[in-house]
């Protein structure tokens, strides 16, 4: 009854919703009934019949959502090596429920043949199957027809999308960006095992900073061992008086716990938590080991964008490749314009003359280079580092090929674009996905 009411208050409103869409904001009323009213056949076979179809509504609703529906109690931060997709889905915190929902909706908008495929990928790997789904809603947003793997004329395989709109069709095609080999995505899982044990170790006095960790063979460090004895060395040393001295010489001069077995090596110093924060529940990690690398993420972008463009050869529409970089190494605008334009240098003349002193490109980008015009079925790139939490904020880099054998007027896309005009680079970075898919700057707070 009341499934029916909530059905026909949303169409007085002139929502085009479906009953499994009601059943979602009043997903409860089945709980409330089993609890409360306890039906039986012989006393309430109406009711009977009301439950046995919101059961059956319910299993749609499941089967045809992103995340499962259940009463979420999970409030803890996610650990290391958590899969991602499982996380979202059983955490209560308000951020995640307010990302989970967004997902839901975004999924929802998505062909209904498809879902089932999405969400298995969702689970697997959720970065990917995230920058799919916003790519769907965002070119959704922009008034686009989208078609799903289309069918190609010249080769057996299939982008992810062909974009529609008036005059326009472009095939779209997704990749994230993250430039670890298996081997450094294995010791990466390596290392967040060993994060997620020793955040177990039992302190409320102190804060770890991880000075140095080295691992001495290729197996799995045991814990159990490690745990204990920084726990032991932890007794020893007195809270307060490390504060005062943390106050007094910083934080270098604090006492070293050190730790090596044949597998691992590690050295800790001890961060005192102020008195007032020393009930609430924390992480005994509280500073990682520093992490430093050379030059920035625009070989990562490179090769992939170059992958990509050689993956259908030549294609009778436009082609826009998508990348959404996630390497910690691609900073911004300055490492995607490197990879786009060509590597950013300063030139200057060895006449005293005149020094002719100016910033130039060299010829080392994806659309140009020593050899002259590359990708030339490429009609553009469009590179974004968007997660799940910054969606709106998020900006993004639209490049238009000047030498494109399929191009078209960027103007016409929706989105703020790079170009060359009258030789000279024009630029423009995306700022607004938040008002394109309508979610406030401060959407989590």
């Amino acid at each position: 009854y009341s499934l029916h009411i909530e059905y026909a208050y949303q169409r007085k409103k002139g929502k085009n919703i479906c009953m499994v869409e009601c059943l979602h904001q009043i997903h409860s009323l089945p709980f409330i009934i089993r609890h409360f009213l306890k039906p039986t056949k012989k006393c309430f076979p109406l009711l009977e019949k009301v439950l046995k179809y919101i059961s059956l509504l319910q299993k749609e609703k499941h089967m045809n959502s992103l995340f499962d529906l259940f009463e979420r109690t999970y409030l803890e931060p996610a650990k290391h090596n958590d899969n991602t997709y499982e996380y979202y889905n059983i955490s209560a915190r308000t951020d995640i429920s307010k990302v989970r929902d967004t997902l839901e909706k975004w999924f929802y908008n998505y062909p209904e043949e498809e879902k089932k495929e999405l969400k298995s990928r969702f689970k697997k790997d959720f970065d990917s199957s995230f920058f799919e789904l916003f790519l769907y809603e965002l070119f959704c947003k922009l008034g686009y027809n989208i078609i799903i793997h289309p069918d190609l004329p010249s080769s057996p395989k299939k982008p992810d999308f062909l974009i529609s709109k008036n005059d326009l069709e472009i095939y779209i095609e997704a990749k994230v960006v993250k430039s670890k080999t298996m081997e450094q995505e294995a010791f990466e899982r390596k290392r967040n095992e060993l994060y997620d044990n020793l955040n177990k170790l039992n302190t409320k006095d102190f804060l770890l900073n991880i000075e140095h960790l080295c691992f001495l063979s290729q197996k799995q460090p045991s814990t159990k061992g490690m745990i204990k004895y920084i726990e032991e060395e932890l007794q020893k040393i007195a809270p307060n008086i490390s504060r005062e001295e943390l106050e007094k010489n910083g934080i270098e001069n604090l006492p070293k716990i050190e730790y090596k077995n044949r597998d691992v090596h590690m050295i800790v110093s001890p961060i005192p938590v102020s008195p007032s924060a020393r009930e609430e529940k924390i992480r005994p990690i509280g500073i990682y080991p520093a992490e430093a690398f050379w030059g920035g993420g625009e070989e990562s972008l490179k090769e992939s964008i170059e992958k990509k463009a050689k993956r259908y050869g030549k294609l009778d529409k436009p082609f826009i490749v998508c990348l959404n970089s996630l390497d910690i190494r691609t900073s911004g605008k300055i490492d995607v314009d490197n990879a786009i334009w060509g590597t950013l240098a300063f030139s200057w003349s060895t006449n005293p003359e005149s020094k002719d002193e100016k910033w130039i490109r060299q010829l080392d980008g994806v659309f140009y280079d020593k050899k002259g015009v590359r990708l030339k079925n490429l009609t553009g790139i469009f590179v974004s580092k968007v997660c799940p939490h910054n969606v709106p904020v998020a900006n993004y880099w639209l490049y238009e090929h000047p030498f494109s054998e399929n191009k078209i007027d960027f103007n016409k896309i929706g989105l703020k674009f790079n170009y060359i005009s009258d030789g000279k680079i024009i630029d423009n970075t995306g700022d607004n996905i938040g008002d394109i898919l309508e979610i406030p700057k401060d959407w989590l707070t």
